[in-house]
């Protein structure tokens, strides 16, 4: 199996990232089916969203396990310096709760960007423009970044841009899994996470 940082070439061993950007959807998130909406719960879908309880929105992020796995490893991104920021199709209006109700918020801020957002829309909605322009807005140089996508579109849009890694766990219908999570760790030069820290194999 691929190594899902193989597509951003050699400079991801030479120059650890300094911003992660993050899709949401089959990317942060493991969209779950709900049984009662007989619906696919996907961040374009507000009322959807707004319908759901803690519970759902647990595990519609891959359940408490996959969570405390992102706590730890958002929060030691964070600490070595790595701004964190999602760039989605699906809504603002949708995400920010349901990163609240997790408490994966903090991790973001006001770095969340969704279709309902003026900035994406006025780029076509376009991510890797959106990137671009976040980058310059920093300084950033395209090493320096990383964009994590389960959409080979919109990851191709930006590869001139920055850094590029495809979700291959694909856990149910999606979701970064252990592959991204240790890959996202070396691309900031983070030893690898401890078993207790949820870190998993990269398949080989």
């Amino acid at each position: 199996k691929k190594h899902p940082m193989a597509a951003a070439g050699s400079e991801s061993q030479q120059t650890r990232i300094k911003a992660l950007v993050l899709d949401f959807d089959s990317t942060l998130s493991t969209p779950t089916w709900l049984s009662r909406a007989q619906q696919w719960a996907v961040a374009d879908n507000l009322p959807l969203f707004e319908s759901m309880d803690e519970a759902e929105i647990i595990a519609n992020l891959g359940g408490a396990a996959r969570l405390a796995t992102l706590h730890t490893l958002l929060g030691a991104l964070e600490a070595s310096g790595v701004v964190l920021h999602i760039v989605s199709i699906g809504r603002k209006a949708a995400i920010v709760p349901h990163l609240r109700a997790a408490r994966l918020l903090p991790y973001f801020g006001e770095r969340v960007w969704g279709q309902d957002c003026e900035e994406l829309r006025s780029l076509g909605f376009v991510k890797g423009r959106l990137i671009k322009r976040i980058m310059h807005a920093r300084g950033w140089a395209h090493a320096e970044v990383l964009f994590v996508d389960d959409s080979q579109e919109h990851l191709d849009a930006a590869a001139e841009v920055c850094r590029t890694m495809m979700v291959t766990s694909k856990a149910v219908v999606g979701g970064m899994g252990d592959a991204e999570f240790s890959a996202l760790r070396a691309a900031a030069g983070l030893p690898p996470a401890t078993a207790a820290e949820g870190a998993g194999v990269i398949s080989s």
